[in-house]
């Protein structure tokens, strides 16, 4: 079977996924349909990231970056790097195509929650002792993404 890339795979969910928050937000508000999706893209993200430990080998910081490619596939995102170590690796995203197509669709913000919403959970996931720091992002109106991940 042809491996599709994730900004494919993010598409696809959204094809569904949106219109059941549309749906949701109307039925039962906005805060818990948004929490909703908060829970479900939480619990789909630490399951990615067990995935992502689990067929790796090496540290926690050698598993995510092994990562990367997944999601930069299809050119995806444009990175910057910052710093690369050991225990660190701290990238800006400059461009960004999830952020491109959820923006297009005037949905920035369910992007947001779909896609940027899975960094921290899934980071977890991988090893507990991985961090990540962000503190802004493209799909958020930002200029870039800024991403810090710490080891240990």
């Amino acid at each position: 079977m042809e491996q599709i890339s994730y900004l494919e795979r993010a598409k696809i969910q959204a094809e569904v996924l949106l219109p059941l928050f549309r749906r949701l937000k109307e039925e039962i508000g906005e805060e818990r349909a948004g929490e909703m999706l908060r829970e479900a893209v939480h619990e789909f993200a630490t399951a990615l990231g067990q995935e992502i430990a689990g067929r790796r080998q090496g540290t926690s910081m050698e598993k995510l970056r092994g990562a990367f490619p997944m999601f930069m596939a299809d050119d995806a995102l444009e990175l910057e790097p910052i710093a690369q170590t050991a225990t660190e690796l701290t990238v800006n995203i400059r461009r960004c195509k999830y952020a491109d197509y959820f923006q297009a669709l005037g949905e920035a913000e369910f992007g947001a929650m779909l896609v940027c919403g899975i960094d921290p959970p899934m980071t977890a996931a991988v090893g507990p002792d991985l961090t990540l720091e962000r503190t802004q992002t493209i799909m958020g109106g930002d200029s870039h993404c800024d991403f810090c991940f710490k080891c240990g």
